[in-house]
């Protein structure tokens, strides 16, 4: 997706059945919604600094790498890492489930929801595709300690590939929602009405200093590419 004007340029799927045979007539990217994982943390990040509850450089204790939520464990996706006091950076750069179950405490899930909803999460896009998918989100007012939890690292939630793809542009360009589409369309004549400002550009900024850091020293290294410098546009 080009992220200034939310052009899709290629969508691809692939999926092989039980008897061995592919299946190419279902578009997963639009009609699927499966949770989203360590990606989601990204959007809970950007609604604490939205919110003014934490900094790239705010510390939070991570526990040793297990949090006790409700008599459950929040454990970090390795169980080896063991951290102790990681910044928001960091905790982004590292996935760290503890820090960002932590961020979201401070957050609390009304002003979580209230950005999620800015990122069209739980809702259709509206891109010129057949079979698009809401996903699944829990629009009640609150939620208990261990959903808000789960939610912030993208469990008890779900999303389809194109939500992603146009939160994620959201992070990149500046803080602009831009409706996707398959159309060709120029970045200076795309509809007000297909465009919102939902972050500041303050907000954008950092995000793609965390995700960049995210990729050259963190979880995202397989997203490194030999010889290149993975940059944030418009910065």
């Amino acid at each position: 997706m080009e992220v200034k004007t939310g052009q899709v340029k290629a969508i691809a799927n692939l999926t092989r059945s039980e008897e061995g045979k592919y299946w190419e007539r279902y578009n997963y990217a639009v009609g699927e919604s499966t949770e989203p994982g360590s990606t989601f943390k990204a959007l809970t990040i950007a609604s604490a600094l939205e919110h003014k509850i934490a900094r790239p450089d705010t510390n939070y204790y991570c526990e040793h790498g297990k949090l006790r939520v409700e008599g459950h464990t929040i454990s970090e996706a390795e169980a080896k890492k063991k951290f102790e006091w990681l910044s928001v950076t960091e905790i982004l750069q590292h996935s760290s489930n503890v820090g960002t179950t932590k961020i979201a405490f401070d957050l609390t899930y009304p002003k979580l929801k209230e950005t999620l909803k800015k990122f069209k999460i739980g809702d259709k896009t509206g891109i010129e595709l057949s079979g698009e998918s809401r996903g699944i989100f829990n629009d009640e007012e609150n939620v208990s300690p261990l959903s808000l939890s789960n939610i912030s690292f993208g469990q008890g939630v779900a999303t389809t590939g194109i939500q992603m793809l146009a939160a994620y542009s959201a992070l990149s360009n500046g803080g602009y929602y831009i409706k996707p589409t398959i159309l060709k369309r120029d970045k200076d004549k795309i509809a007000e009405s297909d465009k919102t400002q939902i972050i500041d550009f303050q907000t954008s900024r950092e995000l793609k200093d965390m995700l960049v850091e995210a990729v050259e020293d963190g979880t995202g290294g397989r997203a490194k590419v030999n010889h290149f410098t993975i940059d944030a546009i418009g910065r």
